[in-house]
């Protein structure tokens, strides 16, 4: 039987248990008075009637607009009796598994939501390591979101709403896919980074003259008005220049003397920067102005007097920093469509010979003319 019937014989069943119900309480209720309710459908039997019948209508004529919607893409080959759509990294995905994410995707965006997730989970291997790092990105995620939903609690934001939204950016609909969530943020990270430390010299040489990419320290001296310090701050100013004129490091001097409570304890470092790090045009002058291991002047922004100092420029360093690739890959917009393609043909995709598919894959990775 097709599905169109089955639709129709569906609505034909409900709205039969419906009025069997009805006229059972009509004829056996032993109330005085019978639900107006049921007296109110028994009169209008027939209007009911011709509006399940439009409601079914409906239902098979969306059907039959939607079941097509790839059928002219999809290939002929199958596995245990089901049609496959493409193959990767060995593995079939099916039509029944491709049809499924149809109910919460569409178009071309289907495809590519099935594709994305196969390529990534079949690139990077799920090592002990790896599960543990998820775990704590999770943990870390959930911590995260607690505390946006505090902050926003006035405006009626609460953990579920902040989640969601979260959620929804990567194309997961429930809290309950939190996992699946995380897992495909930390993988998608491994199978980027991987690439790029084995194509870094076509990109790294690019980057750096344009982005100025660099690991920072700072002392910092806190002030109300640093255009006004009071006699306090300015004695407190004063202290840190005698003691580095005196011969003490930088590093020794942010101990003692830096106010700036996140950093004071890690030798100042601010860690990585580039010209598109937000913060004060001032700090940001002077810090992209350095050369390796140079310090500036003392420099003001809102919070009071800095002293910056660059660190090595050692690629070794910059890497350790997951900023410093993030930066290259928004540098290249391509790039991460281009890289999830990379991994799709080492784990040789196959589209069946449906080159129509693959073109319409390509297209929207904006890879088509590559």
């Amino acid at each position: 039987m097709s599905v169109e019937y089955q639709i129709l014989l569906g609505f034909a069943v409900l709205f039969a248990a419906v009025y069997l119900v009805v006229f059972a309480v009509l004829k056996f209720s032993k109330a005085k008075k019978k639900p107006k309710v049921a007296k109110a459908m028994a009169a209008h039997w027939f209007f009911a009637l011709i509006s399940t019948a439009f409601v079914a209508i409906v239902a098979m004529f969306a059907y039959t607009q939607t079941k097509d919607l790839f059928a002219n893409l999809l290939p002929s080959k199958q596995d245990g009796g089901k049609d496959v759509v493409f193959e990767i990294g060995g593995e079939n995905v099916t039509t029944d598994e491709f049809y499924t994410e149809l109910y919460k995707y569409y178009g071309d965006y289907s495809v590519y939501i099935n594709l994305k997730r196969a390529i990534i989970d079949g690139s990077v291997e799920s090592t002990t390591e790896l599960k543990d790092l998820i775990k704590t990105k999770t943990t870390e995620t959930v911590a995260y979101w607690n505390q946006l939903a505090e902050a926003y609690a006035q405006y009626g934001y609460t953990y579920e709403t902040i989640a969601k939204y979260y959620l929804n950016q990567s194309d997961y609909y429930s809290i309950d896919e939190l996992d699946d969530y995380v897992t495909e943020l930390v993988k998608t990270d491994k199978m980027n980074f991987a690439y790029l430390d084995a194509h870094m010299d076509e990109y790294l040489t690019a980057f750096t003259t344009d982005k100025k990419p660099r690991v920072v320290s700072h002392i910092l001296i806190a002030m109300d008005d640093p255009k006004k310090p009071t006699a306090d701050e300015a004695a407190r100013l004063q202290a840190v220049k005698d003691a580095l004129a005196g011969g003490m490091s930088f590093k020794d001097a942010v101990v003692k003397y830096s106010e700036d409570s996140q950093t004071n304890q890690k030798e100042g470092l601010l860690g990585y920067m580039d010209k598109d790090t937000s913060y004060q045009a001032e700090f940001l002058t002077a810090a992209l102005a350095l050369n390796e291991g140079e310090t500036s002047a003392w420099i003001t922004t809102s919070y009071g007097y800095h002293l910056i100092q660059r660190q090595t420029a050692d690629l070794a360093v910059l890497k350790t920093y997951d900023e410093f690739y993030y930066a290259i890959l928004t540098a290249n917009a391509k790039l991460p469509m281009k890289i999830l393609w990379a991994n799709a043909e080492a784990l040789h995709i196959n589209f069946n010979g449906n080159t129509e598919l693959e073109t319409a894959i390509k297209k929207y990775l904006g890879l088509d003319g590559e």
